[in-house]
């Protein structure tokens, strides 16, 4: 009488091991996966009471009552006040870092490129900065120096070159800040772009709105001079 083939015999030799394993990593990644969770929630509950804290003592400070008085003056203006911005800044630091902290949990160690980053990225941010804190207190004054040169002038004019000179200094200070930041050329190519495309667009408009009345005469006497060679053609 045949025997009947066995369940074993339709199965790898290693099928127990391998499905021990499997199952040993799969729950192992589901422990890491809600310990990576509740580190998130608790860095979530931290930066949320962090930048309460702040919010609270920066308003305590009373950086916030010139603003709340600004605002008060004109309603209809939005105006963000200073603890707000503290708070804000003090949450998303401390949920990134708790974010972080659990992906490094689940063995996704971004530390070192976020090192590596940053130490590239922050002192060109903070070289830009003091560029643009220092530079235009002397760009303004190098405005006033460059007006001071010129003749006198109590009219509209003297305060439009005051500006334009005060636009252009501001202007080589704010290329200097992006050049920190290796954005100076970008930044120039985009805007001459901007500028051609502008000045482009002007002119067609200008030409195709001002000139209607002229191109419809040209349009007519080039009519009419075919009609009348047309007409001479004729036997």
């Amino acid at each position: 009488m045949p025997l009947s083939p066995s369940l074993e015999s339709f199965l790898p030799p290693e099928f127990a091991d391998q499905l021990q394993v499997t199952l040993v990593a799969v729950v192992g990644a589901l422990i890491l996966f809600l310990i990576a969770a509740a580190v998130a929630f608790v860095g979530w509950l931290v930066a949320l009471g962090l930048s309460r804290g702040v919010r609270g003592f920066v308003g305590l400070v009373g950086i916030d009552a010139p603003v709340a008085k600004l605002q008060a003056r004109d309603r209809a203006r939005t105006v963000i006040l200073p603890s707000r911005i503290a708070g804000y800044i003090t949450f998303w630091s401390v949920f990134l870092a708790a974010a972080v902290l659990a992906l490094r949990v689940m063995g996704l160690d971004l530390t070192p490129s976020i090192t590596e980053r940053l130490q590239d990225v922050v002192p060109r941010v903070l070289t830009s900065i003091l560029v643009l804190i220092a530079g235009i207190p002397i760009a303004l004054a190098a405005a006033r120096l460059l007006n001071s040169l010129f003749p006198v002038s109590t009219s509209r004019s003297g305060k439009i070159r005051y500006q334009a000179f005060v636009s252009i200094m501001a202007g080589i200070v704010v290329l200097l800040a992006l050049e920190q930041l290796g954005l100076a050329a970008q930044f120039v190519v985009a805007m001459g772009v901007t500028a051609v495309g502008a000045a482009g667009l002007a002119f067609a408009l200008a030409f195709g709105l001002g000139s209607r009345d002229l191109a419809r005469d040209l349009i007519v006497e080039y009519l009419r001079a075919t009609e009348s060679d047309g007409g001479a053609d004729r036997p």
